[in-house]
């Protein structure tokens, strides 16, 4: 088998799993306990948030552990209102853990804007300065496009909206740009930045979130104090040092990886395919993630025969494909034809490009053979 849906979740690292069994079997103890082996167990967490911080440049009271990158933008999404004037701006190339969230805080009546997108699939930075105000309390722009893997300019985005109101929050889901592109949060000029684990070779469940300590959240989860009492209940010791020691053996690998070849070699294979249109392709974007359509396909039906060849690609966000159609390819002006055909292909920096001609070739295979066959 042939895994090209990197971008949905990852395969978690052998070093990582062998890491968690020891924690659940030998060191097991509750971080909050006060003999020796509850200590050294709260000596992991310290360590795994100094290694979070440090591939953020930020100091590590600033990072907070979460059970996924969704809890992390609802926690800054909801407190990012102010007072009874407050508004909040988000990108309508959000991520549904952002989108559908801000839109339940203006179904109750707040006032929510959603900057448009360019057909690039960037966020149109002219219209989200038109939409931010003096009232204006809180924005989010994803970082890289989960869709289409492009690349929104945070340092641009960032300098431009201080500018125009310096008191507000700038919050960032950095879930498909987390050791992919720069992270450093001085650089980006974000307040809060959002990552999962799973998609960079740790469990599920198991998140983190900058929070800038100039800023002031209200606790997302109340309790017995932990993390700092921003987010109580007992911590998920093996999520957390899995993800810190994924985090390490990601960063390395990317080093070492060709992925930058392989994602040329098939955009180039792509693009010789007739009535093909790849997403964003003018647009700069990560090298882990290719969206394209094909005409006169059904996404859904080459999806499965090209997991019956042995290769296995996604059909854009795994979250938007449990449901018709696709806000955020609607929102770049496609219609439903082109949205039908849809497919994106991701990476890891552990792929090689034998697997990805391999892909290929099924691929085109296979988009011929609807096509001859008018399958769609």
């Amino acid at each position: 088998m042939i895994y090209l849906d990197n971008a949905s979740t990852t395969r978690v690292y052998d070093d990582t799993v062998e890491l968690m069994k020891k924690i659940y079997t030998t060191d097991f103890f509750n971080p909050s306990s006060t003999y020796k082996e509850g200590i050294e167990v709260k000596k992991l967490l310290t360590t795994s948030r100094e290694t979070i911080a440090k591939h953020f440049s930020c100091l590590p009271s600033e990072i907070y552990f979460t059970s996924c990158a969704t809890e992390a933008n609802n926690w800054i999404i909801n407190s990012g209102f102010k007072n009874k004037k407050g508004n909040i701006v988000i990108s309508s190339g959000e991520h549904a853990c952002v989108y559908e969230c801000a839109k339940n805080l203006k179904n109750k009546g707040l006032d929510v804007r959603f900057a448009k997108l360019l057909p690039s699939g960037a966020i149109d930075l002219d219209d989200l300065l038109s939409k931010i105000d003096d009232n204006t309390c809180l924005i989010s722009v994803i970082h890289a496009s989960n869709e289409t893997g492009i690349i929104n300019d945070l340092p641009k985005i960032s300098y431009s909206v201080k500018h125009k109101n310096p008191k507000i929050i700038i919050h960032s889901d950095g879930v498909q740009a987390f050791l992919k592109t720069t992270n450093d949060v001085k650089q980006l000029g974000v307040d809060a930045y959002s990552i999962s684990g799973h998609k960079i070779g740790a469990p599920k469940g198991v998140g983190a979130v900058y929070v800038s300590s100039k800023i002031k959240l209200q606790p997302f989860i109340y309790g017995g104090g932990q993390e700092s009492g921003q987010r109580s209940g007992t911590e998920n010791v093996a999520g957390i040092c899995g993800l810190a020691n994924s985090v390490k053996i990601f960063s390395k690998n990317a080093i070492n990886s060709n992925v930058k070849q392989i994602k040329e070699f098939a955009f180039n294979s792509l693009s010789d395919i007739d009535d093909i249109e790849i997403l964003g392709k003018n647009a700069p974007a990560t090298d882990y993630i290719i969206a394209f359509y094909a005409l006169n396909t059904k996404a859904e039906i080459l999806q499965t025969m090209c997991a019956n060849d042995g290769v296995l690609i996604g059909r854009g966000s795994a979250c938007s494909s449990r449901h018709s159609g696709n806000r955020v390819l609607s929102e770049l002006g496609l219609t439903q034809k082109q949205i039908d055909g849809a497919l994106r292909i991701s990476f890891c920096p552990e792929t090689t490009m034998e697997e990805v001609k391999f892909a290929l070739d099924i691929i085109t295979k296979n988009i011929k053979k609807l096509r001859e066959h008018k399958i769609g």
